[in-house]
């Protein structure tokens, strides 16, 4: 099982959305869309978050379960 990163971040913050993309990229989480990731380390996912939420941005974690 996963959990899933949904964020959005500020226009004005736009350099460092690019480089959270690329580190979660880079820590292997997949992308789903855009601003969804998925994960198997729940403690990497909440870490991404917190950056997230510092830079005046949302970020929520979900588990993962697929229905259909």
């Amino acid at each position: 099982m996963g959990f899933v990163l949904i964020f959005d971040i500020p226009e004005r913050e736009a350099v460092e959305k690019v480089r959270i993309n690329r580190e979660l990229h880079r820590s292997e989480a997949k992308m789903i869309q855009n601003s969804v990731w998925k994960h198997e380390n729940l403690n990497q996912l909440m870490d991404f978050a917190v950056r997230i939420r510092n830079l005046g941005g949302k970020a929520s974690i979900l588990e993962e379960k697929f229905i259909f």
